[in-house]
């Protein structure tokens, strides 16, 4: 609050504000969708105050409600919404957004920008020609799973495999398709070959008819902070496009990164146990 002298005065923060934020993280950190008991008891606020700021939340889209019969709750589109508010205003959407409608005009296709987000990708940017014939669904802020998205899989790749078991499991994973990679020891198999080959293939993993092509993104400290890819229709690529296309995506992303800080000029020197 500032003053008549201009000066700033520090005053308490307001309460049901601090508890809102409070829930908001709670469920962040949960993983899952959580009750409002649990909600109440894990932040010791009465029940009677936690409805009323839960359904506040919901109303202004922060939350929404997971299962009706169960009476959980989950973050809602608009937290994510916030986020690529955010990161619209930082040097990684900044830097890459020259560099994906350059790799868009150079192929005629698709390029998407994502970062991984609660063990899933969330899209920040895409770049679509005029006459793309199968047009992306996916809106910016919403998400996607790691394991079956070219975006996906380039990230894990650039993670160690202790890690890619904190986001996927260990054990059965969901198919989006029939082409989809359905357990952990295959999708680690996969993510050597993507480390080995330095970019990773979605061939009609996710959609049926599309093919992608993923690389990360790094930053100064030589964190994987993002990803991106080229998209096109499967029926299109042959193998002399795929090497042609894989070039322009991993050096895209390459030069992201170095604008990022990122020294090296590969982006994928670290082994399996050795990744971030």
């Amino acid at each position: 609050m500032i003053e008549g002298d201009g000066k700033m005065k520090v005053t308490r923060p307001n309460k049901s504000a601090a508890r809102s934020v409070e829930i908001l993280e709670y469920i962040a950190k949960s993983g899952k969708p959580v009750s409002l008991a649990e909600i109440s008891r894990g932040l010791d606020i009465p029940k009677s105050s936690t409805f009323e700021l839960i359904y506040t939340l919901i109303d202004k889209g922060f939350l929404e409600q997971a299962d009706g019969n169960l009476k959980t709750f989950k973050l809602g589109l608009k937290l994510f919404q916030v986020g690529v508010a955010f990161l619209t205003n930082t040097n990684l959407h900044t830097e890459a957004r020259p560099v994906m409608e350059n790799l868009m005009l150079v192929t005629g296709h698709t390029v998407l920008l994502a970062v991984e987000n609660q063990g899933k990708i969330v899209y920040l940017d895409k770049i679509e020609p005029p006459d793309e014939l199968v047009r992306i669904e996916a809106k910016l802020g919403s998400s996607n799973p790691l394991h079956c998205t070219g975006l996906g899989k380039a990230l894990l790749a650039a993670y160690s495999n202790d890690r890619v078991r904190q986001l996927i499991g260990s054990g059965r994973l969901i198919p989006k398709t029939l082409f989809s990679i359905q357990t952990y020891d295959g999708l680690i198999e996969e993510l050597d070959r993507i480390r080995a080959r330095g970019y990773s293939i979605d061939d009609k993993e996710s959609e049926t008819n599309v093919f992608c092509i993923g690389a990360p993104i790094y930053d100064r400290l030589d964190k994987p902070v993002a990803a991106i890819s080229l998209r096109c229709l499967a029926a299109s690529v042959d193998e002399d496009k795929v090497k042609k296309f894989s070039l322009m995506v991993t050096q895209s992303a390459l030069l992201i990164s170095n604008k990022l800080g990122f020294i090296k000029n590969r982006l994928y020197y670290q082994t399996a146990e050795k990744n971030l």
